[in-house]
C-alpha cells in the first residue's frame, strides 16, 4: 500500500504544474491588464519578450534588430591581413552594441578566403570590414548589417 501511495505523489508532482496558474502566450501587439506573475507573453508582431513579474507587465527583449545595407566593399586585391571596409548608417546603433555582417548575396565569404567583421563606430554608423586571410581579390558587393540592442 505504501508503494502505491508513494508512486501517486510522484506522479502527482511530475504532472502538477509548477506554478499554478502561469500563462505563456502570444499575440499581436504589448500585453495590457494585469497578470500571474512567472506569466510571459511574446508579440508576434514585433518580436517582444514580456514577462509578468510584480503582477506587471515588463519588456525583457526586444525582437527588433537594427540594420542596414552598406554600399560596394571589395573589388580590389587585398594581401593576406589587408582590409576592405566600408561604413552604413544604422539608425539607433550606438558605440558598443554588438553587430553581425554578411554578404547581401548570401556568398559564403569565408571559404573564399576572406573574414567580415563590422563595429558601431559612432552613433548610427556601423563600419564593415573585410579582412584577406590569403591574398585574394573579394567581388565588389553589399553586407547587410544587424545591430542588436
Amino acid at each position: 500500500m505504501q508503494i502505491k501511495l508513494l508512486f501517486l505523489a510522484v506522479v502527482l508532482l511530475a504532472l502538477w504544474p509548477q506554478n499554478p496558474g502561469t500563462t505563456h502566450s502570444n499575440g499581436s501587439g504589448a500585453p495590457v491588464g494585469s497578470c500571474i506573475s512567472g506569466s510571459s507573453y511574446v508579440d508576434s508582431a514585433t518580436g517582444n519578450h514580456w514577462a509578468c513579474t510584480g503582477l506587471a507587465w515588463k519588456l525583457m527583449a526586444s525582437g527588433v534588430a537594427l540594420s542596414g545595407t552598406t554600399g560596394s566593399i571589395g573589388g580590389g586585391l587585398l594581401t593576406a591581413g589587408g582590409t576592405a571596409s566600408g561604413t552604413v548608417t544604422v539608425t539607433g546603433a550606438t558605440v558598443g552594441m554588438v553587430c553581425t555582417a554578411q554578404p547581401s548575396d548570401g556568398t559564403n565569404i569565408y571559404a573564399l578566403g576572406a573574414n567580415v567583421g563590422c563595429t558601431v563606430t559612432a552613433t548610427n554608423t556601423v563600419t564593415v570590414n573585410v579582412v584577406a586571410i590569403v591574398a585574394l581579390t573579394p567581388v565588389a558587393k553589399t553586407y547587410v548589417v544587424r545591430v542588436i540592442q
